[in-house]
């Protein structure tokens, strides 16, 4: 068991000692976000004076589970001291810091620096005007956070909107949430697909597919991150994702009958070079996708139809973007209920017909 500090340095913890998470130190403001596995709460460290949020995760509402507890606790366990392990030597403003966790019996908490204006979808409905420049300084900003941690040998595997977070209502803010989804363990150990896969690239669909819902053995690549940043920004540029699919085989279908190629109407109002950057880095052929180091360039989006391109993008999206940010939210839930709830209703079947019961007519 390992325990992290807010000065980096991750410390040995004896398997039999027990590592507690000292609430008593917070100042707790109120929940920010609760999605079925797990509670975010907005705080102050009382020893440090920082902003934090507490990300709080109870194993006993887990239940009952249609797998062994424990495997998902020992998964869950492994997967946080990894990317602690991963992070501590990067610099904050690329990824966003991890104060202190703590692993106990029943519950893990995690205490990360606060992005007080939220992830891509609170940031774009907070900003009073949104022009096509600031979106793409975003986009820009992700590509050059990615390519610092590309070149850390780090690659983040599950970019999505919800991962994107912002310091201040600045496009230049951007920090990247590393992956800490306990939803995504749950799904490999029930082995059934995730409820939103706009952001898996099309080799990681044909892994999923190929396996035809066994354990995903995907590595994520530098390329599969780039993916997501081209998806990212269709999202961010049109209110919704350029592909959709009822599962992965389909939407794996649906990308490769359009090679990569987005034909919204909003999409094509941008300008050619904007098109091309965002089609490049959505190339089905990983070996042909644009990578980090291109994204990060200026020449994409410094041309003058952008220049001159004063809309207020956010008005002509909203609606779409509305839509889009409500499906992210609502997949914790449907996943939890979906698992857990599927498993008590089991449960409570096999109790009636064991006990002979039948259901009221």
């Amino acid at each position: 068991m390992l325990a992290i500090t807010e000065d980096n340095l991750i410390t040995p913890v004896p398997s039999s000692s027990q590592v507690v998470f000292d609430e008593e130190k917070l100042l707790i403001y109120r929940e920010l976000y609760y999605d079925g596995f797990s509670s975010i709460i907005a705080a102050r460290d009382l020893t440090t004076g920082a902003a934090v949020a507490v990300k709080k995760i109870e194993f006993r509402f887990l239940k009952p589970a249609p797998f062994p507890l424990e495997n998902l606790k020992e998964r869950y366990a492994r997967k946080i001291n990894q990317q602690a392990a991963k992070i501590r030597a990067l610099t904050p403003n690329s990824v966003v810091k991890m104060m202190e966790f703590a692993i106990e019996s029943n519950r893990v908490t995690i205490m990360t620096e606060m992005c007080m204006f939220g992830d891509l979808f609170n940031w774009m409905l907070q900003q009073p005007q949104l022009r096509i420049r600031d979106i793409c300084l975003v986009v820009q900003n992700i590509f050059q956070a990615l390519r610092f941690l590309h070149s850390q040998n780090y690659v983040h595997g599950a970019l999505s909107p919800t991962t994107i977070l912002f310091q201040s209502m600045s496009p230049q803010s951007v920090t990247i949430m590393p992956d800490c989804s306990v939803r995504s363990e749950v799904l490999q150990l029930v082995r059934i697909e995730p409820p939103i896969m706009d952001c898996f690239s099309p080799e990681q669909l044909k892994a999923i597919v190929s396996e035809q819902q066994a354990a995903n053995s995907f590595v994520p690549t530098e390329a599969s991150d780039v993916w997501s940043v081209g998806i990212i920004a269709h999202i961010a540029f049109t209110g919704k994702a350029p592909f959709r699919g009822t599962n992965a085989s389909e939407l794996l279908a649906t990308i490769e009958r359009a090679d990569g190629k987005t034909s919204n109407k909003i999409f094509s109002t941008l300008s050619s070079l904007i098109q091309k950057q965002i089609h490049n880095a959505l190339s089905v052929d990983p070996g042909s996708r644009t990578t980090a180091d291109e994204g990060s360039e200026v020449f994409w989006f410094d041309d003058e139809h952008t220049k001159n391109d004063n809309r207020n993008i956010l008005l002509t999206i909203e609606y779409e973007l509305l839509n889009t940010c409500r499906r992210y939210r609502n997949q914790g839930r449907q996943v939890f209920e979906r698992v857990f709830r599927h498993a008590t209703t089991t449960v409570s079947q096999k109790l009636a017909t064991h006990c002979n019961i039948l259901p009221e007519s």
